[in-house]
């Protein structure tokens, strides 16, 4: 960043895989294309602080030390771990400078043209949230079935007004409408729930594959995505069983045993719509439902806590939220 400028666009990257693959991150960050004036912070915690090491190697990046934070716990499983990323987001929003504050993932790299696209399109369009496309950057099934899982709907082709959902892995928000729904990102930022209610607002969301970021995820294998599916859905469920009637999370609920079918032929349409990676979704197709049959079950879970949530009964409502 240079002193004597203004950042016209913040950055906050989220720490996932740290290491050597954080710093590829910043690595084409600091490659990016065009003279734009870029704030870049990094967010880290009791459970990263080997990030701290990269300082020296990205003078220019901000590395924000949150010390010990949500208790100093270690987390025990995906939710929690999920929790960690959502409060680095939230101390790193609060710190972001710029009249665009956009959030990444240290796995997802952005393109060298990313920064400029993103730019562009909110100087195109009035929306004041826009996703970016992401690609799978590693041509292994398991990544494939976890990229058409949580990704296929943000791969190019993509121009799309008013979506439902706005990746949390490659966003962009102008300031204002972002800080007038800082009450809900104060303690942690969930993008579904923040993009919801600036829809509510009459805020525009659009996803546009001008900013691409491919994902380099390394795998640990079928029981930890498992896990990971399970506890990230049951976020997901508690978070929308609360935007819905009782009526209608209870149905919700009732139907969750039908999701896995219905997500994979949502998929495989989608697939065939794009004409793309269609062989690919075809190979990995047992991975992937097996990991659609993980999400509805904890879909399932979420539903049923939420509505506990509204008998007076406890419910855990922290976690994270899945991309």
């Amino acid at each position: 960043m240079r002193a004597s400028e203004a950042p016209v666009l913040s950055v906050v990257v989220t720490v996932v895989d740290g290491g050597e693959v954080l710093a590829r991150h910043l690595e084409a960050l600091s490659n990016q294309q065009g003279d734009h004036n870029l704030e870049v912070l990094v967010p880290y915690d009791q459970a990263c602080h080997d990030v701290a090491a990269l300082a020296d190697r990205y003078p220019s990046v901000r590395f924000v030390d949150l010390g010990t934070v949500l208790g100093g716990i270690s987390p025990s499983n995906p939710m929690e771990t999920h929790a960690f990323y959502d409060t680095r987001r939230t101390a790193a929003l609060k710190l972001a400078k710029s009249r665009l504050i956009s959030i990444t993932e240290d796995r997802g790299i952005p393109k060298s043209d990313w920064a400029d696209a993103m730019i562009q399109l909110h100087d195109k369009y009035q929306d004041g949230v826009i996703g970016g496309a992401v690609e799978n950057g590693v041509d292994r099934l398991w990544n494939w079935a976890v990229y058409f899982c949580d990704f296929s709907r943000y791969q190019p082709p993509l121009d799309i007004a008013d979506p439902e959902y706005v990746t949390d892995t490659n966003i962009c928000y102008k300031r204002a409408p972002l800080m007038s729904v800082s009450h809900l990102w104060e303690t942690v930022y969930q993008e579904a729930e923040v993009n919801w209610a600036l829809r509510r607002q009459g805020v525009g969301l659009r996803l546009n594959d001008a900013a691409k970021t491919v994902q380099h995820r390394k795998l640990d294998g079928p029981v930890t995505l498992a896990g990971e599916r399970f506890h990230w859905a049951r976020l997901f469920g508690m978070m929308r069983g609360r935007e819905l009637s009782r009526i209608d999370c209870a149905r919700y609920a009732v139907l969750a045993p039908i999701l896995p079918f219905v997500l994979f032929i949502r998929h495989l349409r989608r697939q065939l719509q794009k004409g793309r990676n269609v062989g690919k979704f075809i190979q990995a197709g047992p991975l992937t439902f097996f990991l659609l049959v993980c999400w509805s079950a904890g879909e399932l879970v979420g539903y049923i806590e939420a509505l506990r949530g509204r008998t007076g009964k406890t419910g855990s409502m922290t976690g994270g939220q899945a991309s």
